[in-house]
């Protein structure tokens, strides 16, 4: 019979930074991918002469005093060895005039209402905003200072197994507010601090990292994503995310744990109410005492376990929250570079209008929204791409079924519909030529995330992060949500939700949880 301590089931980022933990805390640990390669989203593929990053936008970077960001500081603790590349700056956002909107004509000769350009640095981007929007420096430096309170109370939850309420009272100040605002969106708590509207909408930019629009989206939250981009800059390892990936495989085999490839777990197996062991590719049989698994909790209940393996209340757990946003990448490799082409910019958020909520809106009605997020990744690392050639990638975010109705033998036309749709959007919006330049195209629309990813509809943000069900509420119910005290998730559907940073939490918080219940025998 072979057995292990532990085993992770899924090689994303979740179950790679559990695997990791496990096996530097010296447990037998095995990972088991369906896959032949690790990292889930967390990759890059080629074609022809360019080699695409699959999804990584961007990370938090080194803070001013020189203090890793926390990915870069997670991948420290796991001892995965990455190169990376600094970005500082956050973002561009660029919504074009309509012919009834008043408007300016920008430095690319583009009739626009909003050119942002935000710097890193909470001054430095307080001084830019309140530049653009005169009388909204006071209240973004105030949202900033919330921000720190917040990283400071986040920072002691993480770090101590027990917290004390008399510490938290005492040595951070601003607990009343952050308790208050608790319940609050992002835009009922800026509405309160007095920013403009328009700040709001160049404030809230990020919202479409977590596809949760202002009004909908938890101001502690978003504050604690948006603190940490601006304080610190941006970063990217120097290999694109797959660097990290087969940094962490390294980490983990020279902990002694193993990872099969090419190994789906077909199955889970029961012994006294709880799993004891997994079935792989439908033929081998595996025993362990503890499971972590990164799959997505709707699939995994109803493809791993027999119906009566899961409490009902799980069921109606999952069932009662909404998928988040599923995305849709053109990826282009262009035979002209970054400088020819006019790309200045690592990030430019491309939007119908600054208003995140009408942003939202206009996802949810499908295709052909406005909203593109373009990344032009030889802005920060400049040789990613041969001599004389330029890379960029186009997201958009969709709601629901976006696909019904779309038949297999109409798939290919659409597809390219959609990218041609994507890619006008920009040049009309920057006022560049991408298309008489297009070398290599690869078009993922939500399908194709879900074959990858195994999500529904392809999403790769798990729930929605709706104010009910936003972190604080999952932090505080985390081990409710775990169908046994043996098997806990890791992964996008989790406390954090969507993102690099998030997933790799996720994995290390449960690998702690796990770590813990072995020592003390259970």
């Amino acid at each position: 019979m072979l057995k292990y301590g532990v085993v992770v089931i899924g090689a994303g980022n979740g179950g790679l930074a559990a695997a990791a933990v496990c096996a530097r805390a010296g447990l037998k640990t095995l990972l088991l991918e369906r896959h032949n390669i690790p990292g889930g989203s967390a990759t890059s593929f080629v074609r022809g002469r360019y080699e695409f990053e699959t999804s990584l936008h961007e990370l938090v970077g080194d803070a001013p005093d020189g203090t890793p960001g926390p990915v870069m500081a997670n991948m420290e603790e796991m001892g995965a060895k990455v190169r990376w590349v600094m970005e500082k700056s956050t973002y561009r956002l660029v919504v074009p005039a309509a012919e009834n909107e008043d408007g300016f004509i920008n430095e690319d000769g583009v009739r626009v209402k909003i050119d942002a350009r935000m710097p890193a640095g909470l001054k430095a981007f307080a001084r830019k905003l309140d530049e653009l929007v005169p009388g909204s420096y006071d209240s973004c430096i105030r949202a900033f200072e919330i921000g720190t309170t917040m990283y400071d109370l986040f920072n002691y939850l993480e770090t101590v197994e027990k917290p004390s309420l008399s510490y938290i009272a005492k040595n951070i100040p601003g607990l009343a507010l952050i308790a208050r605002i608790g319940s609050h969106t992002v835009k009922e708590v800026l509405d309160s601090i007095g920013m403009p509207p328009k700040a709001q909408g160049i404030f809230t930019t990020y919202w479409g990292y977590m596809g949760v629009p202002a009004s909908k989206f938890d101001f502690l939250y978003y504050m604690c994503m948006m603190y940490y981009y601006v304080a610190n800059g941006a970063a990217m390892p120097k290999l694109r995310s797959h660097e990290m990936s087969l940094a962490m495989d390294r980490a983990i085999r020279d902990a002694g744990g193993d990872i099969w490839y090419n190994s789906e777990v077909t199955k889970v197996l029961m012994k006294d109410g709880k799993p004891n062991a997994v079935v792989i590719n439908g033929e081998k049989t595996v025993y362990a005492d503890h499971f972590i698994c990164n799959g997505f909790p709707n699939f995994v209940y109803s493809d791993l376990f027999e119906k009566n393996d899961i409490d009902k209340k799980f069921y109606s757990m999952a069932n009662a929250r909404s998928i988040s946003c599923s995305l849709t990448t053109v990826y282009l490799g262009l035979n002209i570079t970054r400088e020819q082409l006019g790309m200045h910019d690592y990030s430019i958020f491309i939007a119908p209008d600054e208003d995140s909520d009408k942003q939202y809106q206009a996802a949810l009605g499908g295709f052909g929204s406005g909203f593109i997020v373009m990344n032009c990744l030889n802005t920060a690392i400049p040789d990613c791409t041969p001599e004389g050639t330029c890379q960029l990638f186009l997201t958009t975010l969709t709601y629901g079924d976006v696909m019904r109705g779309v038949s297999p033998r109409d798939y290919r036309k659409y597809k390219n519909e959609v990218a041609r749709d994507m890619i006008e959007t920009c040049e009309k919006a920057l006022g560049v030529s991408i298309m008489p330049y297009i070398e290599e195209i690869e078009i993922a629309l939500p399908p194709t995330f879900s074959r990858y990813l195994n999500t529904p509809l392809g999403t790769p943000y798990g729930y929605m992060l709706d104010m009910w069900d936003s972190m604080l509420p999952r932090r505080f119910n985390y081990e409710k949500e775990q169908p046994f005290d043996n098997f806990l998730f890791v992964g996008a559907s989790q406390e954090r939700g969507d993102g690099y940073g998030s997933a790799y939490y996720s994995g290390m918080k449960a690998a702690g949880e796990t770590i813990k219940k072995i020592r003390e025998g259970k």
